[in-house]
C-alpha cells in the first residue's frame, strides 16, 4: 500500500525511514508544526507539535469516528519517530504503545445575531429607514 509523508510545505510519495526521522525531527512548533504518515486520505498518523518540546500523535483509521490523539501531549521525538518506523513498515504494534482518546471534531454553532448576514440585513433595512424618513 503506498504511503505519503506531508507536511504544510512538502509532500513525500512512498518515505523512507530516514526522510520520516527527518521530517519529525524538523518540527519546530511554528511553521513546520505538523506531519502526517497517509495510507490514505482518511487513515493516517500524525504529529503535531515540536520536536525540542513534545509532540502530540493523532490517528484516524478510516473516518472521523475512528480519530484518536495520545494521551501524553509532550512525547519526546525518538517515541514519536519509532510510531512512525511501525507505521511506515505496516507494524500496528505502535498503537498499544501510547494511550489513546477519542479526538472528535467540534464544530462551533453560530447564534443568527452573530452572523455576518444579520448585521448586514440590519444596516440594509436601517439605510432603507433612513431614506424613507428622510426622503431620497
Amino acid at each position: 500500500m503506498s504511503l505519503t509523508l506531508s507536511t504544510l510545505d512538502h509532500a513525500f510519495a512512498e518515505p523512507d525511514a530516514e526522510t520520516v526521522t527527518r521530517t519529525l525531527a524538523g518540527l519546530d512548533g511554528k511553521r513546520n508544526l505538523i506531519a502526517t504518515l497517509a495510507r490514505e486520505e482518511s487513515t493516517y498518523l500524525q504529529a503535531t507539535g515540536s520536536a525540542s518540546s513534545g509532540l502530540t500523535l493523532t490517528y484516524q483509521d478510516g473516518s472521523l469516528k475512528q480519530r484518536y490523539r495520545s494521551l501524553d501531549r509532550t512525547l519526546h521525538l525518538s517515541r514519536a519517530t519509532d510510531a512512525f518506523h511501525q507505521y511506515l513498515r505496516g507494524d500496528d504494534s505502535w498503537q498499544a504503545s501510547f494511550q489513546w482518546e477519542r479526538d472528535e471534531e467540534k464544530l462551533a454553532v453560530t447564534s443568527w445575531y452573530e452572523s455576518w448576514w444579520f448585521y448586514i440585513g440590519a444596516l440594509v433595512v436601517v439605510i432603507a429607514i433612513f431614506v424613507w424618513w428622510r426622503g431620497w
